[in-house]
């Protein structure tokens, strides 16, 4: 792990001094490392190294962003703790430098994992042309992840920035070009497909057993299953519903994924994804590079300090109001995820800092206080691509090709998996059944992925998306515009003579370092944040 670590700072580094036109002093001094690119790629050993590294940025990358990026200032979300960011990220109040949320507005991280999977694809080929140390499956595989790792990464940026530059040739002295500006939408959207696509081509399928020992299922690295997911959720944030049908479809066949039957099988997810017949990707490095302190705690639920959030009350209501004849809890996501024996009702709840427990255990056999770890200690895995997940995004693409029954039998399986049997009938809907059952949907999803840094782009994905006029993101806008105008000092999102321009902020500012580093930015910050 010495050896991963060392590897990342060489070259991450490398990156970012060549990036940051500030720190051309430090280039004069001693280099840390003998090491360089050209002399590093040599046998099987190294490649598994520059693999560890990558899933060893990737977890440093989305420790707390992906919470931040795809969960906070949605409708799931409350302040628990008391710091200025919680504040101003829920009342959507951001800045390009603010030292409270500059570690959410930077994309340092991201194009860190960029750079390291750049060099992957650059030097790996000549490693699968020579079959150096009889490894060429083992590089083709990396090489696979390499792109499927860098595509992941351009469409976290996509949904967060926007528009953002494009480097896919790792950045090795001086001559080379350091400095990029902002692709267009389509660009990176074609850079992202067309990195999976590529990624298709050589890496390895875990149920078929090419996959790395140390990761049978493909949960740790990414596999062709995950890839395939990624592909689903790609096409849904364009709207492409046909795509979206068919990397399902591979995805299914290509994961072997069936519905978990118990809600203790459900809970197993989060505990151990690796005997779960639902898991597809999750963030467990354990086997790797453990990242300590994975987020969850200090975002949701601490052992050591006050948790920054708690899931809103309403969440907390809707979801123990799904009820038998007698009252009793009948989505057994309710108890598997909050503490019901502390907090038997919304009041108690509501006036309570409380800890979300989906991804721990509880202290007591079932139900009650969980057993939550400290923020540094904190080791939950967090799924990335789950069973479910697909499925219902699957389910939204089959309602836009008006297949609404299709769409509501996915919807019940949820349901019914997690004890809850109320269905979803079609008889139900009049008017626009299509906008009525997508919201079904949207509304399943909202419960099923609590937490999971889903429901932000959930909510950005529906509708008119880059069109920053007031007839853009009309379900983002119907949802949380109610909310934020009842928050004190909130801006919500909407173009009008008091706010201009308030419809930007969906997107995040680009943070003012990256305008420091690199003068192809200067003057192309989204509004109406400043640079």
């Amino acid at each position: 792990m010495k050896r991963v670590k060392v590897i990342v700072i060489i070259f991450a580094g490398l990156f970012m001094l060549l990036a940051n036109t500030k720190c051309n002093k430090y280039l004069d001094k001693e280099p840390i490392s003998s090491v360089t690119p050209g002399t590093f790629w040599k046998d099987q050993n190294d490649a598994k190294t520059w693999q560890a590294g990558i899933y060893n940025q990737l977890a440093n990358t989305l420790k707390t962003n992906w919470f931040d990026w795809g969960e906070v200032r949605s409708d799931n979300v409350k302040t628990a703790g008391t710091g200025n960011a919680q504040t101003k990220m829920l009342n959507n109040i951001l800045s390009a430098n603010d030292a409270d949320v500059n570690g959410v507005t930077r994309w340092t991280d991201i194009y860190t994992t960029i750079s390291l999977c750049n060099y992957g694809i650059k030097y790996l080929p000549g490693m699968i042309e020579k079959n150096l140390d009889q490894g060429a499956p083992l590089y083709n595989d990396i090489l696979g992840q390499c792109y499927s790792v860098r595509a992941l990464m351009y469409f976290y940026a996509l949904r967060v920035w926007g528009r953002v530059p494009i480097i896919t040739e790792p950045i090795e002295s001086l001559s080379q070009q350091t400095q990029f500006p902002r692709s267009d939408i389509a660009a990176v959207k074609k850079q992202i497909t067309d990195d999976i696509a590529k990624s298709l081509e050589t890496i390895g399928s875990a149920v078929a057993g090419t996959a790395n020992p140390i990761d049978p299922k493909g949960l740790v690295f990414m596999q062709k299953a995950s890839v395939y997911a990624l592909l689903t959720d790609v096409s849904m944030w364009f709207q492409d519903y046909d795509g979206a049908i068919a990397a399902s479809d591979k995805c299914i066949t290509e994961s072997k994924c069936t519905w978990v039957t118990t809600p203790q099988a459900w809970k197993s997810m989060f505990i151990f994804p690796g005997i779960s017949s639902e898991a597809i990707f999750s963030l467990d490095w354990g086997a790797v590079a453990r990242a300590a302190g994975v987020g969850v705690c200090q975002k949701l639920g601490s052992s050591s300090n006050t948790h920054q959030y708690m899931i809103t009350p309403k969440i907390f209501q809707e979801l123990r109001g799904r009820v038998d004849v007698g009252g009793n809890s009948v989505d057994a996501r309710f108890n598997l995820c909050f503490d019901t024996v502390t907090y038997k009702d919304v009041t108690l709840y509501s006036n309570a800092v409380a800890q979300f427990g989906k991804f721990y255990t509880w202290k007591g056999v079932t139900g009650g206080p969980f057993a939550v770890e400290g923020n540094n200690d904190c080791n939950a895995r967090i799924p990335i691509y789950r069973f479910a997940d697909i499925m219902l995004l699957r389910a939204e693409a089959l309602c836009h090709k008006n297949n609404f029954q299709g769409a509501l039998d996915i919807v019940n399986k949820v349901r019914e998996r997690c004890g809850y049997t109320t269905k979803a009938l079609l008889t139900d809907y009049t008017g626009d059944v299509l906008k009525g059952v997508e919201r079904t949907i949207l509304q399943e999803r909202q419960y099923e992925f609590l937490g999971e840094g889903k429901r932000w782009f959930d909510l950005c994905r529906i509708d008119k998306m880059y069109d920053f006029t007031n007839n853009g993101y009309a379900y983002l806008r119907s949802i949380m515009n109610p909310i934020l105008s009842g928050r004190a000092g909130a801006t919500p999102f909407d173009n009008t003579a008091l706010v201009p321009n308030g419809m930007g902020r969906i997107l995040y500012p680009i943070n003012s370092d990256a305008f420091n580093a690199n003068s192809k930015l200067v003057g192309d910050q989204n509004p109406p944040y400043d640079e």
